[in-house]
């Protein structure tokens, strides 16, 4: 490690094969990463804790995420067994109307992936709000809807 470290021009002292804290803290030392306090700019604590927290919330979301999808896959199935036994009619378009409301953010009448995508970064924004590790946290969001 301390090889490594000397190569790139970050060690000039032994750090040692130790964790990846400590090498972290040997580059801080050596690049003069801090405040004026001398307090460090790269805190270890928040690295993992915002990385714990994304991954635990981007479990969750793909966990509802698929409750949801569920709940709508029975009840379209559901509906269109009603539908087509008779006992009810569906009225497709005031379904299609309230999924546009919801959905079209530029009032085109189309829901477009600008639209969803601006759906979705309101949602980000939402969970990252006044958050100092955000993308610590988005790191472990992503790993958290990926392998969750």
């Amino acid at each position: 490690m301390t090889y490594y470290l000397r190569k790139i021009g970050f060690a000039t002292q032994n750090v040692g094969i130790g964790s990846a804290a400590d090498a972290l803290d040997a580059l801080q030392q050596e690049a003069g990463i801090t405040t004026k306090s001398n307090k460090k700019l790269i805190h270890k604590g928040e690295i993992a804790f915002g990385t714990v927290l994304g991954v635990c919330v981007g479990y969750l979301v793909k966990q509802a995420g698929k409750l949801v999808a569920l709940a709508i896959g029975t009840g379209f199935v559901f509906l269109q067994y009603l539908s087509y036994n008779g006992f009810i009619t569906v009225h497709w378009d005031r379904l299609e109307g309230g999924y546009k409301k919801g959905f079209d953010v530029d009032k085109d009448g189309r829901v477009t992936v600008k639209d969803l995508s601006s759906k979705w970064n309101k949602f980000i924004g939402f969970l990252t709000h006044n958050l100092q590790f955000k993308s610590t946290f988005l790191v472990g969001f992503y790993a958290g809807i990926r392998y969750g």
